[in-house]
């Protein structure tokens, strides 16, 4: 990986000199990573991957080396990345790493070699724009999604499991130059409740986060104590398996005024007699089992004032006035719902809601 010709330009880059003497040292989980020091300073350089592994392999050790820049007290430090020759380094979801790379502060040293000038993003709305375009190509690698609440605080949603969990301590760092306030929620799986111990230090580092934990017993304890359930695993699963909140029925897009909806709700499953506990906290979580509704049509929707038929048509109900018919028509331009939204765990959940009327209309 690194020959001569290589650290020589890593030196000449970083220090200005392709004079230089190395150290190799055999160590695990630090990010495919040299340090460099030069004239009471020192910088930090993760490398690339070379050849085409996957994008885990190529993206979760680096925050590894960026966990170790921030321990290191020093105050004249630098973190950088160098492209080593590799396959296709390049791709939609490479790009938006490097531009997430860009925004938390990291130098890319040889930055020529990509086809495409890497800017930082300079808004929340910008990388939940750019991540939701990668998510549309492939639906099944993301793992870190990325919100805002009602109160505008940024949302952070990682997983605590898998190979991409490493992401969520780079969007942290990104995000802390972008807002001075977010909650970072660790969606468990089993016994991993906890980012790793490392990348907790740093994001608690960074002053601005609010770590929130989420396991299973927490879930219970909140379902068993609210009816208008906000679970952070089903906001997690909602952004999974929908994307980033835009309503369902009428695309407003604005974070601060769009809810997680049930479809069957939380009251009316806690009364269901013939699941456990367990298995109705699965229900109350499932993204299957919800959408992404601006607060009017969750109103609407809650007040029965629309209601959802089997085949997944929006539908206004009989014995309104005129005028509030028309106004819901209006203020509702998408009358049937995605393939996306309606799969057919939806439409189980659809017939739980209303058990007694029929589903074939």
């Amino acid at each position: 990986m690194l020959t001569p010709d290589v650290l020589a330009d890593v030196c000449r880059r970083v220090a200005g000199s392709v004079e230089y003497t190395a150290e190799f040292v055999n160590a695990v989980n630090v990010g495919r990573l040299a340090t460099l020091e030069y004239d009471n300073s020192i910088a930090y350089i993760s490398f690339s991957e070379i050849g085409n592994e996957g994008r885990n392999s190529s993206f979760q050790s680096f925050p590894s080396a960026l966990v170790r820049y921030y321990k290191d007290p020093r105050p004249q430090k630098r973190i950088c990345f160098y492209f080593l020759p590799s396959g296709n380094c390049e791709t939609r979801y490479f790009s938006f790493m490097y531009r997430l790379m860009a925004t938390a502060g990291v130098e890319l040293l040889n930055a020529e070699v990509l086809a495409n000038t890497v800017y930082p993003f300079t808004t929340i709305d910008d990388i939940i724009a750019s991540r939701e375009s990668n998510r549309s190509r492939n639906r099944s690698n993301n793992s870190t999604y990325l919100t805002r609440s009602s109160s505008r605080v940024a949302q952070v949603y990682g997983k605590t499991y898998g190979a991409s969990k490493k992401e969520t301590t780079l969007f942290c760092v990104a995000l802390s130059r972008l807002t001075p306030s977010i909650e970072l929620y660790q969606i468990s799986e089993g016994n991993l409740t906890e980012l790793p111990k490392p990348d907790l230090e740093v994001i608690q580092m960074l002053g601005k986060v609010s770590i929130i934990p989420t396991d299973r017993t927490m879930e219970r304890k909140e379902f068993l104590t609210h009816d208008s359930l906000r679970s952070p695993t089903f906001t997690y699963n909602l952004l999974r398996k929908l994307g980033p909140k835009k309503c369902a029925l009428c695309e407003c897009e604005i974070p601060e005024l769009v809810h997680g909806a049930h479809i069957w709700g939380v009251a009316d499953i806690k009364r269901e007699a013939g699941l456990s506990i367990d298995r109705k906290v699965e229900c109350a979580t499932d993204g299957d089992n919800g959408l992404w509704l601006c607060e009017n049509h969750h109103r609407l929707l809650d007040e029965a004032l629309l209601r959802i038929h089997s085949c997944g048509q929006i539908a206004v109900i009989s014995g309104l006035e005129e005028k509030s018919k028309e106004y819901i028509r209006h203020t509702t331009p998408i009358m049937q719902l995605s393939p996306d939204v309606f799969t057919e765990a939806f439409a189980t959940y659809v017939q739980r809601r209303y058990p007694a009327r029929d589903q074939a209309g």
